[in-house]
């Protein structure tokens, strides 16, 4: 059974502008059938003692396949997957929850989204004059958590307007777009979200050049290839149901990755 996310909740109070902002961040990846990997999910069985909530806001359903062989199932607003772990499933959900110390990878051989967004993020929050580079072609719900989500609209803000990007602005920023929500969806926003803890660990996570470049190219090629098979399925099936806004417009990589088609 697929755990239900707190940020997933329907509230009475009338909506702001605000709020619509923060519900539809993620409406681009549910049309375009960016919610999961594209491969059927690996056939497992979750613990009992349900998911641990990773301090980037997602959530880690550690558990077995059908060798018993461990695997974690993440959940986000944004994405899920089922990632093969090469080393205990409780342990590695549980480094997800961690306020300190460096995030290390689930697999080194099948990378999870998690790992390819903290790359990308802790490479930008180390040096954030890379932003004029990489925040040019990397969309906002590339990153696939409110936290994570957060943090990049941020950085690109700040930077758009010359001011300095540091950890303090950062949750500044944050701070100041969640301020706008109403009470009950900023309740929510602040038991899923703790974004200086995320930083902290962002900011002592290696994360080179080479390797944040790779990982930001993979998330964009993934989300353009998924997007585009999802478009090319439902045109060919679903013609009537299909807003052509979503599924019949041209699709066209951004100019840095034209080469790598």
């Amino acid at each position: 059974m697929t755990p239900r996310p707190a940020w997933s909740g329907r509230h009475i109070e009338p909506r702001s502008d605000a709020d619509r902002r923060w519900e539809s961040r993620f409406d681009r990846r549910h049309h375009q059938g960016l919610l999961r990997r594209p491969e059927p999910p690996i056939d497992c069985t979750l613990r009992w003692s349900g998911p641990v909530r990773g301090i980037d806001g997602a959530l880690y359903h550690a558990g077995e396949d059908h060798t018993g062989a461990p695997v974690v199932v993440v959940f986000s607003p944004g994405y899920q997957e089922t990632v093969p772990a090469l080393w205990p499933t409780d342990d590695w959900a549980d480094h997800r929850a961690l306020t300190e110390g460096r995030f290390l990878p689930v697999s080194t051989w099948r990378p999870s989204r998690a790992d390819h967004e903290d790359l990308v993020l802790a490479y930008l929050v180390q040096r954030p004059r890379e932003l004029t580079d990489l925040g040019g072609w990397v969309p906002d719900d590339t990153f696939t958590t409110h936290a994570r989500y957060g943090i990049y609209e941020a950085m690109l803000a700040l930077h758009a307007d010359a001011e300095p990007v540091t950890p303090t602005t950062i949750v500044d920023r944050v701070r100041r777009s969640t301020d706008e929500l109403s009470p009950h969806l900023a309740r929510l926003a602040a038991d899923t979200m703790d974004t200086a803890a995320y930083l902290r660990r962002l900011k002592v996570t290696p994360s080179t050049s080479i390797e944040a470049l790779d990982a930001a190219v993979h998330l964009v090629m993934a989300d353009w290839n998924a997007a585009s098979s999802a478009g090319h399925t439902n045109t060919a099936h679903q013609p009537a149901r299909c807003p052509d806004t979503l599924f019949h417009a041209p699709r066209t990589l951004p100019a840095q990755l034209q080469d790598q088609t």
